[in-house]
């Protein structure tokens, strides 16, 4: 199938008047063209007839004879904006979500009786040909000018390849095949193109399939499968300076603890799917815990024997669902380098700094493991896991 002349394709124009008048032919019901990090894709207001049925008009040219149109996979601007269609998910599911978001991963959920009822309210006529059987398919495009689009539009938008058979993904406008374009008088087709330059990955999103508390990869795609099992981890980090004394005795508490809630070895807590990790704000790598440390924390039960010092690193802020710091000093200076973690982060005792006992004897590191216990038991009593 020939592919389109540059030259010959309604281009929007660039940066804020572009997306504002793509914005504005979606709302009409008019097909566009937009780009993501993973390939272009048309994008269709749900809540128009004409626009459901130009984009189904398109895709048939190339679908094989006879097979069923594929349900609408919703994309939206932002994380939150996705999670407003499945508030009830697991927490698991919002595990997921929430690490992959917005990303090169699209997310086929099985919703709730009250989710599927919230989201046929939303989509009217277009439900039946959106949610199959609970599920439905939902997508956060990690590409700021589509965002901004997709931001700006109250109704609900599908985004649909704009490949064919031959060519499953268009990554450049080069590769646009002829037949998507409207012609005079023809709603079948695109009537405006952003141009956001040749797709990222060129490659097409990973799929995950989310039923209550498990979930599969559908899809290999862009985010490797073991990727996608590390984001399903509930990870708590614990941070102080060294990453020798108080951290490293916070983690080893709350692991024995969490493996005692659980019935299980500690040993076994990731295959729950629960992470607990300490770093260091000033922290060498390689370090052991004082000898001091790992004796005030096996009294409690908890084993540092094997524990070696590290940083902490964005890589270990961002795979955390929770970061708990010793002292507000060191829950500022994570913030004051990483500002993006601060809906997660926190002082670990909410009445007040736990001191370093570096140096000191023996019987403050039994008072600060004793405090930390009793802090770390209520902290997880608030954890949604």
């Amino acid at each position: 199938m020939p592919s389109a002349d540059i030259s010959s394709l309604p281009i929007l124009p660039a940066g804020h008047a572009g997306v504002t008048r793509a914005a504005e032919l979606i709302e009409q019901g008019k097909l566009v063209l937009l780009p993501t990090e993973t390939v272009y894709g048309i994008a269709v207001n749900l809540a128009s007839a004409e626009a459901r049925a130009a984009a189904r008009a398109i895709k048939s040219r190339s679908a094989p004879t006879g097979s069923a149109p594929a349900p609408w996979v919703i994309h939206v601007a932002q994380p939150d904006d996705l999670l407003a269609w499945v508030p009830h998910i697991s927490p698991l599911g919002r595990r997921l979500i929430s690490k992959s978001v917005p990303g090169p991963v699209a997310f086929q959920i099985k919703m709730t009786e009250e989710d599927t009822h919230a989201a046929q309210e939303r989509l009217g006529a277009a439900f039946d040909e959106t949610v199959q059987e609970h599920w439905i398919t939902l997508r956060s495009p990690d590409f700021s000018q589509t965002q901004d689009v997709l931001a700006k539009i109250k109704t609900p938008v599908a985004i649909i390849g704009a490949g064919t058979a031959a060519q499953p993904g268009v990554f450049e406008l080069q590769e646009l095949p002829t037949n998507l374009l409207a012609t005079e008088g023809d709603n079948n087709g695109v009537h405006g193109i952003l141009d956001g330059g040749p797709t990222r990955y060129r490659r097409s999103s990973t799929v995950v399939r989310i039923e209550g508390e498990s979930y599969s990869v559908a899809r290999q795609g862009v985010i490797d499968e073991r990727i996608i099992h590390r984001f399903a981890d509930y990870t708590i980090l614990f941070l102080c300076s060294g990453n020798t004394c108080r951290s490293p005795m916070a983690a080893a508490i709350a692991a024995k603890t969490f493996a005692g809630k659980l019935g299980i070895e500690v040993d076994d807590l990731p295959l729950r799917h629960i992470v607990v990790q300490s770093a260091g704000l000033h922290a060498s790598r390689g370090m052991r815990a004082t000898l001091e440390a790992v004796d005030a924390v096996k009294e409690l039960g908890g084993d540092l024997s094997s524990h070696l010092s590290q940083p902490t690193t964005p890589d270990l802020l961002r795979r955390a669902d929770i970061v708990y710091t010793m002292t507000d000093a060191h829950r500022e200076e994570v913030l004051e380098l990483f500002p993006w973690a601060e809906r997660k982060t926190f002082r670990l005792d909410p009445e007040g700094d736990v001191a370093d006992p570096i140096g000191l004897p023996a019987a403050v590191y039994h008072r600060v493991a004793n405090r930390l216990a009793s802090v770390i038991e209520k902290r997880l009593g608030e954890l949604a896991i």
